[in-house]
């Protein structure tokens, strides 16, 4: 099988090596498409804390080739679809129903989504495999990943409000994919959102995908006075967005942090506002499995259409001109197909 490593940054490297064999509890499954996405293209870039260098990619699906022992559920020849990680149930964060926050969560993740074929460990069997059905594509099951973050970062928002889960309006600052999966998402949920984004094309698709407002971001910093919003995600990532997403906030809403920032960071936020508006400050990180099956629910029945996202389906062995084009910030999402590739893989 091949099998792509990231050995350094910006540095991809093939590796030939036999196909592996699930060990007890674990699945071989051949990949049929993998994603890209914002983490892979920070760890191609500069590495990343919670990610080594080695195996790469980790948002996928595709068929089960064989089953370990003890494996219940699942048998060769089924298109399934996961998540890279699953909790432990056993640690402080887990009994307390934070799975997301598990002690133990990176310990058996599957990496290494760009490749012929992957195993799955047992904990991510159990809890995080799903059959696909055949109205799905492989392309569409792949998100999977990206969406249940998405997803455990609105049930975020809802838990900070009981009187009213839902906001009756959104801004959204970041019109990558996950900003544009906040999109997708809020647009299913009925709630009126406003993109804010810095490029025009960014911009023409979050209209073209049901965005109520968009505002060209240069445009807003240069305005005497700002809009408010019943609750603002911050996609983007950068200190000044997480400066904007408090001051776009109303009294009484809610500030979302969904993307981070690098380890040590330290934001000054007006605490004047936090305290006498009342505003809700939340961060979002990873998702749990109920997050998990909410989105398999969601991509199963077609409430998300995800599929706009896709800049290009390309061949795997095209891995490195992929991420040299991310890298030059030229496209969304890419979809990679190991060859021959397939119609109802796509």
């Amino acid at each position: 099988m091949r099998q792509a490593r990231l050995t350094a940054p910006k540095t991809i490297e093939w590796h030939d090596m036999p196909s592996p064999q699930p060990g007890p509890g674990e699945l071989l499954v051949r990949v049929r498409a993998a994603l890209t996405c914002g983490t892979d293209l920070k760890t191609y870039r500069r590495g990343h804390p919670k990610l080594q260098f080695g195996p790469f990619g980790h948002e996928a699906s595709g068929d089960v080739v064989a089953v370990g022992r003890d494996v219940k559920g699942f048998k060769p020849g089924d298109a399934v679809m996961w998540v890279q990680t699953a909790p432990c149930m056993q640690c402080d964060a887990c009994v307390s129903g934070s799975e997301n926050l598990c002690e133990r969560i990176f310990d058996e993740i599957a990496l290494g989504a760009y490749a012929d074929y992957i195993v799955l460990p047992r904990a991510i069997v159990r809890r995080n495999v799903f059959r696909k059905p055949v109205g799905l594509s492989y392309i569409e099951a792949a998100f999977l990943e990206p969406l249940s973050c998405v997803v455990h970062g609105w049930n975020v928002l809802r838990r900070a409000n009981a009187q009213r889960p839902l906001p009756p309006n959104v801004a959204i600052i970041g019109a990558g994919t996950i900003g544009m999966l906040h999109l997708l998402y809020a647009k299913h949920a009925g709630v009126r959102a406003t993109m804010i984004a810095r490029s025009a094309q960014r911009i023409e698709l979050a209209q073209a995908l049901g965005a109520h407002e968009t505002i060209d971001a240069r445009e807003l910093e240069k305005a005497a006075v700002w809009p408010r919003f019943a609750a603002v995600i911050e996609c983007a990532g950068m200190f000044e967005t997480w400066r904007q997403a408090l001051a776009l906030t109303r009294p009484g809403g809610r500030t979302l942090f969904f993307s981070g920032l690098p380890s040590g960071s330290e934001v000054p936020l007006d605490a004047t506002r936090i305290h006498y508006e009342e505003i809700a400050c939340l961060g979002a990180f990873h998702f749990t499995p109920d997050d998990v099956r909410e989105t398999r629910d969601l991509l199963v029945a077609g409430r998300i259409a995800v599929r706009p996202l896709v800049s290009a389906v390309v061949a795997l062995a095209n891995l490195s001109d992929v991420f040299e084009r991310l890298d030059r910030r030229q496209g969304y999402k890419y979809a990679l197909i190991p060859e021959p590739g397939a119609a109802e893989w796509v």
